[in-house]
């Protein structure tokens, strides 16, 4: 009798812990996810922080999340890919009453792109499993890959290549903005160049030395057209390396001072004016890191649409070089701008063509 009426009481209990779990169990219960950075680039690591909190006096021994995410984004787990290649990575929290735990979660990421990371449901169960709730709790971040540039010596400027405000041994007026030191005072100078702070620390009149300067400004053109009587782009890991090298041409933009921009030959994309700095780097890199590869203009027109000749330095990134680009590409030359190509195949076989070939990748560099 005893068993009996302790077994009665022991089902009791388990029947309003089931009740007071499907009833309570989703009640300020809260969740919510961040990444320390919102941009980083390919091959580094982003951090998600996860922040789970229970704030009722019911304990909670089983919580689960499931973070949505590309396949491409590695959190250290293994996840089954979907056809859309999405995974699912599952996090288990075990909460007492009023607690909160947090969870940082290393992401690797290895492909350049904009990803969104979210979570849609929130899934918990009492002790033994018997009685389950849910709570909609939708989240979402957005994660920026910027593609990271081309490690490569063959893609280097020549040296008329890139460069911005540089020295040069000789031209017609001095920059009055380019200081390279002082001399002494020799009366022929006018006053307005004396160094005082100099003057002061060495007792003595003392000069400006004024040096000279040129200027340049570069065009990057990046397309992805396969060929020219194709309007089909070419396969995605030669893309990915393209795009690679448009950013290390940026790179290599804001390193010489040059004013640059950048065109891509895809539907609905305009060049910006051109512009200096690491803000302007990288805001094309955003564009370079949201881009999906197709064909809008033959390449002759593209190049074209940009105004070449507004430009001092032009750099061509592509995976088809034609003789007829090639053609077009030296009477731009011989109006006295620097042109250089960066293709992974060359169909004009030209003498006049400097070209290394990239073990890495396969890739080939031409420069006239």
């Amino acid at each position: 009798m005893e068993i009996i009426f302790i077994l009665i009481i022991a089902g009791a209990a388990l029947g309003i812990q089931l009740v007071i779990y499907r009833k309570l169990g989703s009640r300020r219960l809260s969740y919510f996810a961040r990444l320390a950075q919102n941009e980083v680039y390919e091959g580094e690591e982003a951090v998600l922080t996860e922040v789970i909190s229970n704030g009722k006096l019911l304990p909670l021994p089983f919580v689960k999340t499931e973070i949505i995410a590309h396949s491409c984004l590695d959190f250290g787990v293994n996840a089954e890919k979907s056809k859309e290649n999405m995974c699912s990575i599952p996090s288990i929290f075990s909460l007492k009453g009023n607690e909160q735990c947090t969870r940082t979660r290393k992401i690797k990421c290895s492909l350049r792109g904009v990803f969104d990371i979210g979570s849609k449901t929130l899934y918990g169960s009492d002790l033994f499993g018997l009685s389950s709730f849910s709570a909609v709790n939708e989240q979402n971040v957005r994660l920026t890959v910027l593609p990271s540039p081309l490690g490569t010596e063959d893609f280097y400027p020549s040296s008329r290549l890139l460069y911005g405000d540089i020295q040069v041994r000789r031209f017609i007026c001095e920059d009055p903005f380019l200081i390279s030191g002082a001399h002494e005072y020799t009366g022929r100078e006018p006053m307005n160049s004396i160094f005082w702070n100099a003057s002061a620390k060495t007792g003595q009149l003392m000069a400006l030395n004024r040096d000279y300067t040129t200027y340049s400004r570069l065009l990057i053109l990046l397309t992805f057209q396969r060929r020219d009587e194709m309007p089909a782009p070419a396969a995605d890991s030669v893309c990915e390396v393209l795009i690679k090298a448009a950013a290390f041409a940026l790179e290599q933009g804001v390193k010489n001072k040059s004013d640059f921009t950048l065109g891509i030959n895809v539907p609905d994309e305009e060049t910006p004016d051109a512009q200096n700095g690491e803000n302007f780097k990288t805001e094309q890199l955003r564009r370079l890191a949201k881009v999906t590869p197709q064909c809008h203009l033959p390449v002759i027109d593209f190049i074209k649409s940009q105004k070449p000749r507004n430009f001092t330095d032009i750099i061509l990134i592509t995976p088809y070089f034609s003789q007829n680009t090639s053609d077009y590409l030296k009477d731009i030359e011989a109006a006295g701008q620097c042109v250089r190509v960066y293709s992974t195949q060359c169909a004009a076989k030209e003498e006049s063509f400097f070209v290394q070939i990239r073990r890495e990748t396969g890739t080939t560099s031409h420069k006239y």
